[in-house]
């Protein structure tokens, strides 16, 4: 018999983090309350005591995954938030930074979500799925308004600076390619040369 010995808070945590562990290398039809269980070596029962069912742990690390994400870049967007191209630039390098120091948030938020998280309508973009994307699209919004871009092209381009940042970040946390310099040197001078409009 296992022995519940964490702390009660303590406990939801580990689920949690232990859940994030499991989605990712079984996905969901294969995630199940027991084998979380069994990760952090409690009884079955214990987790049912933090969430009903699955969908709830689910919908937890969900949470606890773009939660942190979040904190994360709105630390940027406070400290810069009186210089639009600094901001957009760190933002960028906070991103990447964050998905690469934590390839577990990156799977989970964006590789194993077959679902449109960002949706372009009548030239506008917004997501109710990914909020984190919406804090992006407002520090692009601001700097392009601050070197005069085209209303018209702020979609495309919004899309393109994503894209870069968002492939960065994947190709740096799966190791696409080997870089034995300082990475966030070298996503800055990425972002730097693409950022003149």
């Amino acid at each position: 018999m296992k022995s519940d010995t964490y702390h009660h808070n303590d406990l939801k945590e580990n689920l949690i983090k232990m859940g994030l562990k499991l989605f990712n290398e079984e996905g969901a039809e294969n995630f199940s309350i027991r084998k979380v269980a069994a990760l952090c070596n409690v009884s079955h029962a214990a987790p049912y005591r933090h969430f009903k069912n699955k969908e709830e742990l689910i919908n937890a690390i969900s949470e606890y995954v773009f939660s942190n994400f979040k904190s994360s870049l709105n630390e940027v967007v406070e400290k810069y938030k009186s210089d639009p191209k600094e901001r957009i630039i760190e933002l960028g390098k906070k991103y990447v930074f964050f998905m690469v120091e934590n390839p577990d948030y990156l799977k989970f938020a964006f590789l194993t979500n077959s679902g449109s998280g960002v949706i372009i309508k009548e030239d506008n973009l917004r997501s109710e799925e990914y909020f984190t994307f919406n804090i992006f699209e407002d520090c692009a919004l601001d700097f392009f308004k601050s070197i005069n871009v085209k209303e018209e092209d702020y979609v495309q381009d919004i899309i393109a600076m994503w894209s870069m940042v968002h492939g960065l970040a994947t190709m740096l946390a799966y190791k696409t390619f080997s870089y034995e310099g300082d990475y966030l040197e070298l996503v800055e001078n990425i972002l730097r040369k693409n950022l003149n409009f």
